[in-house]
């Protein structure tokens, strides 16, 4: 028998398993405690234990040891973890309560009691029984906003109890060491909001996106669905993200959050609803590229037209960035889903759309001085995407003696 292991906890190593098993067993027996099976670990000079636990067990077990942010701003460093974020909490319990085949990642939990595992063999990742105590308690490194929302539901959906989870318990009494454990896994680099729309098969509007993508010539080939932003790359037009912002106005007349959270069931309701919005996304688009002398080549297959350089002509036409692209499809959203233009006859639909391509969108036309381009540089806050619509709006106006904006408040 042997203790080689370095760490706060007490890891007893033997040769085999039965031996590691009857002397956990019979430990036990006296002690009260319970026998969990583990994987024992070396990382960072500490000794980690792996297991699997049923959620009932996790949410009983954790210790939320949380700051409040409102009345521990001076002392926050006597606390384990950040405040809960009460919305974070129930974005998880939607997502929890929703999806039949969801997700968690593991937990990792810190045990300030030193915990006695029976571990056998040779290698340096080694089989055990851990003995974890009726009084244990562990104190939540990462994962306790994951915890209050299984709590949460656990009414609603008490079957999810009964499921399980991947937990890591780090040996830790030094709140300092404690604390810098809760930043090292936040260093994590987290996923681009355009991986999560290209992967998100389940959410309506990453779903609306991603298949908009593929099945609009406009766009596939051309949406760069892993990077944040573009660069200066002259084959790309948007980032997935930024097309699924420009969706998002297309189909409910904003891209806010609480827009597209109240308004998706009422539009995205069947399937049958959804193809009809995609139909209409892609035949807006491309007859506002058809109008457009600048857009029509991009309605070739990407890999016909590499001589098209995008980075180019986002520098001079501001519909070719993502602001204003957003303006374009807000008046396609009043068009296509407006009340005001249900009766429009396809002559008049197509008249609307061409005044639309018809805007003056170069980057230093007057119209847009002051409020949407200012010293040449396109400005980017919500507001001056509704500064612009009213602007474009005015424009078309002007042309056809319909504003659409107005027709649409009516």
């Amino acid at each position: 028998m042997e203790n080689s292991l370095q760490s706060g906890s007490e890891i007893v190593v033997l040769q085999t398993e039965s031996e590691a098993q009857q002397q956990a067993f019979a430990d036990a027996a006296t002690s009260g405690a319970r026998v969990h099976l583990t994987h024992v670990y070396q990382q960072g000079g500490r000794t980690h234990l792996t297991m699997c636990m049923s959620n009932k067990m996790i949410v009983e077990m954790a210790k939320l040891n949380s700051a409040d942010k409102k009345d521990n701003r001076a002392d926050v460093d006597e606390f384990v973890n950040r405040p809960i974020n009460p919305r974070h909490v129930d974005e998880i319990a939607r997502y929890l309560e929703d999806r039949e085949n969801y997700i968690l990642p593991a937990f990792t939990f810190n045990s300030r009691t030193p915990l006695r595992v029976y571990a056998y063999g040779k290698a340096s990742v080694k089989f055990g029984y851990a003995l974890l105590p009726t009084d244990l308690e562990l104190y939540v490194t990462d994962g306790q906003h994951r915890i209050k929302a299984l709590d949460k539901i656990r009414v609603q959906r008490p079957e999810i109890m009964n499921d399980g989870a991947t937990v890591v318990i780090v040996q830790e009494d030094d709140l300092a060491q404690i604390h810098q454990d809760f930043v090292d896994c936040a260093r994590s680099q987290p996923i681009s909001p355009s991986m999560l729309t290209a992967f998100d098969s389940q959410s309506l509007l990453p779903n609306f996106t991603r298949i908009l993508s593929k099945e609009s010539v406009l766009f596939s080939g051309r949406i760069d669905m892993i990077s944040r932003t573009l660069g200066k790359s002259p084959y790309f037009l948007f980032t997935m993200n930024q097309l699924r912002i420009c969706a998002a106005e297309f189909l409910f007349g904003s891209s806010a959050k609480r827009d597209i959270d109240s308004r998706s069931p009422k539009l995205l309701q069947s399937p049958e609803d959804r193809q009809e919005a995609l139909d209409k996304a892609i035949s807006f688009y491309h007859r506002y590229a058809e109008f457009s002398n600048d857009w029509s080549p991009l309605l070739e297959p990407a890999e016909r037209t590499k001589k098209v350089d995008i980075y180019e002509l986002r520098q001079q036409r501001l519909d070719f960035n993502v602001t204003i692209f957003q303006v374009i499809s807000r008046l396609g959203h009043f068009l296509m889903f407006g009340e005001a233009f249900a009766n429009l006859t396809e002559q008049e639909q197509e008249d609307l759309i061409r005044a639309i391509a018809d805007v003056n969108f170069n980057r230093d036309a007057e119209l847009w001085q002051g409020k949407v381009v200012i010293d040449g540089r396109l400005l980017t806050q919500r507001g001056v995407i509704d500064d612009a619509t009213a602007i474009a709006a005015q424009q078309i106006a002007e042309k056809t003696g319909i504003n659409l904006m107005e027709r649409n408040k009516s």
